[in-house]
């Protein structure tokens, strides 16, 4: 298999029968590295068809909000991730769009910020319906072969998603040609850079597995803008304990005498355990090891 970010057929099995141990919705699958640049792939690729049975109907990314702590951690999460996301906007008139926005919290953050121009497309239209009051322009549609809506962005963002997709490097070329003159792309993502990869290994949960098809760097993801011509790129930490949570919680549901029943893919001690492990997470993000990484690539 060629490395679709060198081209390189130096790739080796890195681990084995990667298990879904959140909603256990498919197989156990294997992942690649490339030795030349890092980049870690799902190994054979899903088929296109298969990928819409990866997300149950209580994923729960499409959650809608609730007053619980759950929730309220959540808000309190994508307040923050706002605040970092506007650095890079420069004016309340930018049309953005988010591809792949789950239950649209980020959207409606930006919203609450005063932001208008605000535009979401998905593969599912499950939580169209309590976003189509809110004057954000939505749409279905399948970004590997085009970018919907008629317009140009100042800011195109992805929020845990381009490592969804069997072709990322065509999803990028896509969105750079709906970006404005110095628009850019924001891309969260996993980080297989981080301390926790190599601590909790196949229950990492950077995998996501069967969902998360490939896993970048801080270098590679680099690497991946430079090839596609954008004229800056910069990467930051992301501190996110919730990540390391589930990696504990993966650990606890690979062993038979820990394993309990999960409700959209939460065990009910998730969310205390999260709180706890801020302090771990704050540490590593002040190494430059976080398990997440914001990576910025300017046009």
């Amino acid at each position: 298999m060629e490395c679709t970010l060198c081209n390189s057929t130096n790739q080796e099995l890195i681990f084995k029968d990667v298990k879904d141990l959140e909603y256990e919705t498919y197989k156990p699958v294997d992942f690649l590295i490339c030795t030349r640049c890092g980049l870690i792939s799902q190994h054979p690729l899903p088929e296109q068809n298969e990928i819409p049975t990866f997300y149950p109907f209580d994923y729960r990314n499409y959650l809608p909000e609730k007053n619980n702590l759950f929730s309220n951690l959540k808000k309190i999460q994508f307040k923050s991730l706002t605040s970092r996301i506007t650095k890079y906007i420069t004016n309340k008139e930018a049309n953005i769009l988010e591809i792949g926005f789950g239950n649209g919290q980020l959207l409606l953050s930006l919203k609450e910020n005063g932001y208008d121009n605000l535009y979401g497309t998905d593969f599912t239209d499950r939580v169209f319906p309590t976003l189509k009051d809110r004057g954000i322009q939505l749409q279905i549609s399948n970004v590997e072969k085009s970018i919907p809506f008629n317009t140009k962005f100042e800011v195109i963002i992805m929020n845990n998603v381009i490592e969804h997709f069997i072709d990322p490097i065509t999803v990028l070329t896509n969105c750079k040609k709906s970006l404005t003159k110095n628009g850019c792309i924001i891309l969260i993502t996993p980080n297989s850079n981080a301390l926790e990869f190599k601590l909790f290994k196949t229950c990492w949960a950077g995998f996501h597995a069967p969902r998360h098809i490939f896993l970048f760097n801080n270098k590679n993801i680099k690497m991946l803008g430079d090839k596609l011509g954008f004229s800056k790129i910069n990467v930051e930490s992301m501190t996110d304990p919730g990540q390391i949570s589930i990696s504990i919680q993966n650990i606890f549901q690979n062993l038979k005498l820990t394993k309990t029943k999960l409700k959209n893919g939460m065990s009910w001690y998730l969310t205390p355990l999260s709180i706890l492990c801020a302090p771990i997470a704050l540490a590593e993000n002040t190494i430059g090891k976080s398990t997440s990484m914001m990576c910025v690539l300017k046009n």
